[in-house]
C-alpha cells in the first residue's frame, strides 16, 4: 500500500531517514553474508518493511541486527531446501516407492472381485449403487435420475 506524505507518521519518517542513511552499508553486510547482491537488496528491503509493520524504536544497531538475522535465516532456509546429490551406489540402495508386482496383482484381483459382485446385482440396484458410490450422486439426485422415490433408492 502506498502512503502519501501527509499520511506518514513520525515512525515511518524516521525509518525512511534511517533507510536513506544506512541502506548501502546494510546491503554490503547482507551481500557479504549471502554472497549475492540481489538477495542482499531484498533482505534489506524486507528488514525495513518489517520495521514499518511494527512500532518499535529504530536505531542503527537495531536495523543492523535485523538485516543480519534475516540474512542468516535466509541462508538457513536455503540450506534446508538444498538438493542433495547421492552417488549411484547409494541411490541403488534406496527402496523403490512403486508398488511391488505382488501388491499390484493383489489389488487387480480385488478390483476384479468387486466388479464381479457389482455385475451380479439386479440392474436397478446396480444402477443405484454405481450412481451413489462411483459417481458420487446423492440419494435425491439418484431418485430424480431413475424416476423413483428416495426411499426406494435407499432400500436398493
Amino acid at each position: 500500500m502506498f502512503l502519501g506524505a501527509d499520511s506518514l507518521g513520525t515512525h515511518s519518517l524516521s525509518i525512511g531517514r534511517l533507510y536513506g542513511a544506512e541502506c548501502d552499508r546494510l546491503r554490503r553486510i547482507a551481500r557479504r553474508l549471502s554472497g549475492d547482491a540481489t538477495t542482499a537488496e531484498d533482505l534489506v528491503q524486507q528488514a525495513f518493511v518489517n520495521l514499518l509493520r511494527h512500532d518499535v524504536p529504530v536505531s542503527q544497531a537495531y536495523v543492523t541486527t535485523a538485516v543480519r538475522n534475516l540474512t542468516l535465516n535466509y541462508l538457513r532456509d536455503v540450506r534446508r531446501r538444498a538438493e542433495v546429490m547421492l552417488p549411484d551406489d547409494r541411490m541403488a540402495r534406496i527402496a523403490d516407492q512403486a508398488a511391488s508386482p505382488e501388491a499390484t496383482a493383489i489389488h487387480r484381483n480385488e478390483v476384479r472381485r468387486l466388479l464381479t459382485a457389482i455385475n451380479a446385482l439386479p440392474p436397478r440396484r446396480r444402477q443405484s449403487f454405481v450412481l451413489n458410490k462411483l459417481a458420487g450422486l446423492t440419494y435425491n439426485e439418484i431418485a430424480l435420475r431413475m424416476g423413483v422415490s428416495r426411499n426406494t433408492v435407499i432400500s436398493q
